[in-house]
């Protein structure tokens, strides 16, 4: 997952008795993390010199894509109460007391560091991960991991506002002009398969059923420009890529070559991480080259994100009709989209609509448009429209549908149709779906692979080497205690509200706690974290966490501890919401966060004893009618610190996904009050008029938003978190230092997996 991510997107509804039965087998599905949390966690094993992994997708009746990833890991989840385990003392590895980043973003540089032994693994360039295989250090080796398919996908953004992207012909004509097997063979050294569309081989909606196959045609490519209309001489391209990226730089002079033979002039220009975020934000680029790793294993993450053109809808509805005929009555216009199985027609409310099909099942989605809509040229990537704002209603009407259907033989036939229009469309260019490669010396054990989740580095460990060489930073040596990681660029911000790729994600799972989490690779049973248990509401619109007692935040500038509670959980989330910042698209879309609140467990009880609420055990939904019993489902016997209720404006199947990306992790009220000058003394203040969060909209006197909010500002450099790593120190675009958390909540894993207590 080491590459960009970014996003965005909106939402609609579907009929409700469906939905509560879905909901009920989300939770279901859920709870059957029970089994894995009353597992004792043995010493990790693993194979020391190779590990295979297999990748399968799989659509359940959940409406979202479930992926299995099995690896030779054997370790249990991590314990879940707050009572001591008894360890009995055997020898057993050591932990990563230190993880150490290395920011080098000259490729040469970090193959030779991690050649020489100074890193234990890094972002290795394609082209050279051959290289470093069988390189050795005494008895030691580096070895490569090749793990099929992953959900990561390389694709090119075409600025379809301005001149000449803004031409199908000429997208479709750029898209034939690119020698996708040269790149595929000379950059990414044959880690890379093609890409047809938005949605990625192995995810609900894959299809190669009534696209173009864009091969290389130069031919067909000078035919589409010269019927295109335009003159090619008059348009100098600009294609950007992220500063250090050698796999990037590369392919775009690689495309200004061919691009060029078109008639167009192309220039090409390296931006650092943040320059390139900031400069596509808005329309003001010609042509960018990025990646996309899921925020969750879903095709509503890949389809809204990267081709939603923002489009406000009233409604939304997607049903199917027995004929032909039938259509006339629900739309007053359509356009078809033949798919494998059905014909998929789209078209506004009304009557009249006159469609001819026949030998296919017919599923209809029918759309009311708003009044109001934003012009693409006003809205932000990521956030509020697709990276090439792009926008096309009847592409937006079948994502907004997909969303939210239920049956999920409509849902995957209304996503191979966004297949189907992404790739003939093309807003941007599908460049391949990328191989899981990684090149790491063989005495580094344990790891796995999550497609959402970065690996947790006090979850793999080290054997020693002989002679530990130094790092070059401070008195640090790459020894068994410290993991040494080379890679490039910097986290867009150390504020989770704000980062939206994957070196801050990684980051924040490092230093953060989550409601919910996902153990290791395992990404189909949510588990405690933040939270130790938690209840829905029939129709799962609201949902209830109970707050883990004892869950504390470090802050190591001043030494302070603050404790987190409930009412920091909702503030977090609804800051998220507040500032409106890149990833905040998945809390805006789905929570009400000013109908959310916080409640005491006394009040918990009260609302439980009324019954309508359920929680899962063992694979069986369960009516709860008090805390004790809810706890008690979830094998929980500790403190708790309060009840969060997070109410969704409509039923949605990945809520618990969204709720275990990083960029959720728990950030303490008073932390921000306590540093924020604008804020100083007002701590009790913004908690009392917000009912300490039974009316959290009262914060909005207190936090600002967009990128110059103040507390923002604070956090952008500032991090804090609860989780089993601490940011010690950083020097920008040079290094990170993590250190183990002393007041991490889950030591107790630490003692069970290394004998370790700080």
């Amino acid at each position: 997952m080491k590459d960009s991510i970014l996003r965005s997107r909106r939402a609609m509804s579907k009929a409700a008795a469906a939905t509560v039965t879905i909901i009920i087998i989300i939770a279901v599905i859920a709870g059957a993390w029970y089994y894995y949390t009353t597992t004792t966690p043995p010493a990790t094993t693993t194979s020391s010199t190779t590990t295979t992994t297999t990748t399968t997708s799989t659509t359940t009746s959940t409406t979202t894509t479930t992926t299995t990833t099995t690896t030779s890991s054997t370790t249990a989840p991590p314990p879940t109460s707050s009572t001591t385990t008894t360890t009995t003392t055997v020898s057993k590895p050591p932990i990563h007391e230190t993880v150490l980043y290395l920011i080098q973003n000259d490729a040469s540089s970090r193959v030779l560091t991690i050649k020489k032994g100074v890193a234990d693994l890094g972002v290795i360039p394609a082209d050279q991960l051959n290289a470093l295989v069988g390189t050795k250090r005494g008895d030691f080796q580096i070895i490569q991991q090749r793990m099929g398919l992953s959900f990561d996908i390389t694709y090119i953004v075409l600025n379809t506002l301005k001149p000449p992207f803004n031409n199908v012909l000429v997208r479709q004509a750029l898209a034939f002009a690119t020698p996708y097997p040269l790149i595929w063979k000379t950059i990414y050294a044959n880690t890379m398969a093609p890409l047809v569309g938005v949605i990625p081989k192995g995810m609900m909606g894959w299809t190669t059923y009534n696209t173009i196959n864009y091969t290389f045609d130069m031919a067909k490519a000078k035919a589409l420009i010269a019927k295109s209309g335009i003159d090619p001489s008059k348009y100098v391209i600009t294609v950007y890529y992220n500063q250090g990226n050698t796999n990037r730089a590369k392919l775009a002079t690689m495309l200004s070559t061919y691009w060029g033979q078109l008639g167009f002039k192309v220039a090409v220009q390296a931006l650092s991480w943040p320059q390139l975020l900031e400069k596509t934000s808005k329309p003001e680029f010609d042509v960018y080259i990025i990646g996309w790793a899921p925020d969750y294993a879903d095709p509503d993450d890949y389809a809204g994100p990267l081709v939603g053109g923002g489009t406000n809808f009233d409604t939304v509805k997607a049903f199917e009709v027995t004929s032909a005929s039938d259509v006339s009555n629900y739309l007053s216009s359509a356009k078809v989209i033949d798919t494998p199985n059905y014909y998929v027609v789209v078209g506004p409310e009304g009557k009249g609509a006159s469609v001819s099909l026949t030998g296919k099942k017919i599923v209809v989605v029918q759309y009311k448009l708003s009044e109001k809509q934003t012009p693409p040229a006003n809205c932000t990537a990521f956030v509020t429209i697709d990276p090439a704002f792009y926008r096309n209603v009847t592409l937006d009407a079948l994502i907004e549908a997909g969303r939210y259907s239920v049956d999920p033989n409509i849902r995957t036939a209304i996503y191979q149709a966004v297949e189907i229009i992404s790739n003939y469309e093309v807003p941007n260019i599908w460049l391949g779906q990328n191989e899981i490669v990684r090149d790491y010396w063989n005495w580094v054990k344990g790891r796995y692979y999550n497609p959402v989740l970065a690996e947790r580095w006090d979850l793999i460990y080290e054997v020693p080497i002989p002679n530990p060489p130094s790092v070059g930073i401070g008195n640090y040596i790459n020894d068994e205690h410290t993991l040494v990681i080379s890679t490039i660029g910097w986290p867009q911000s150390f504020d989770p509200a704000k980062s939206y790729e994957t070196f801050g994600w990684e980051i924040f799972h490092e230093i953060g706690d989550t409601l919910v989490t996902y153990w290791k690779d395992d990404l189909t049973h949510a588990i405690p974290d933040a939270s130790v248990a938690w209840a829905h509401n029939a129709n799962g619109t609201e949902w209830y966490f109970v707050i883990r007692g004892g869950l504390k935040a470090y802050d190591p500038s001043s030494g302070k501890i603050y404790t987190v509670n409930a009412t920091d959980v909702l503030f977090t989330i609804w800051r998220i919401a507040r500032l409106g910042l890149d990833p905040s698209w998945m809390i805006t879309t789905f929570f009400d966060v000013n109908g959310s609140k916080a409640y005491t467990e006394s009040e918990f009880n009260n609302i439980l004893s009324k019954g309508g609420l359920y929680a899962t055990y063992n694979g069986k939904t369960v009516e709860v009618k008090s805390l004790d019993q809810l706890l008690q489902i979830f094998g929980y016997k500790g403190e708790t610190a309060g009840v969060v209720m997070l109410k969704l404006y409509k039923p949605y199947g990945a809520i618990l996904n969204i709720l275990a990306d990083p960029f959720t992790m728990v950030i303490p009220a008073k932390y921000l009050f306590d540093n924020v000058q604008s804020l100083q003394g007002k701590y009790m203040e913004a908690m009392q008029a917000a009912q300490w969060g039974k009316n959290p909209s009262a914060w909005a006197k207190y936090i600002g938003t967009g990128d110059k909010e103040p507390t923002h500002m604070f956090l952008h450099n500032h991090p804090i978190g609860t989780g089993p790593y601490y940011v010690a120190d950083f020097k920008q675009d040079s290094y990170i230092v993590l250190k183990l958390n002393p007041q991490y909540w889950n030591m107790t894993l630490w003692q069970q997996l290394y004998n370790y207590k700080p």
